[in-house]
């Protein structure tokens, strides 16, 4: 399989953490194009201006799972339905209670 990167500059300047998830989604993968086109994990971090430890990271969960590996997951607390009540045991309790103890 042939992979082409093109890169463009605005996109990799700067922290990447900044980056909306599509566009790190995009950067893992163009990553992960390099490293299976035979560019070495420091050359890669260089050129995407991540660390090297992304980078291994990044290489690690390609080789595990290939792309699904890398595509962006949901983010945040996933929201609990609508009706579930907490328990009455798992309810805190004020320290005015505690202070009698």
């Amino acid at each position: 399989m042939f992979w082409v990167i093109y890169l463009c500059a605005s996109e990799l300047a700067g922290d990447a953490r900044q980056l909306s998830r599509s566009a790190q989604q995009a950067l893992r993968m163009r990553a992960a194009a390099a490293l299976a086109a035979g560019r070495d994990q420091e050359d890669v971090a260089a050129l995407f201006k991540v660390s090297l430890k992304v980078v291994d990271n990044w290489w690690a969960k390609w080789l595990a799972g290939g792309h699904e590996a890398l595509v962006a997951q949901p983010s945040g607390r996933q929201a609990v339905g609508l009706g579930t009540a907490v328990p009455p045991a798992t309810r805190c309790v004020g320290m005015d209670t505690l202070h009698g103890l």
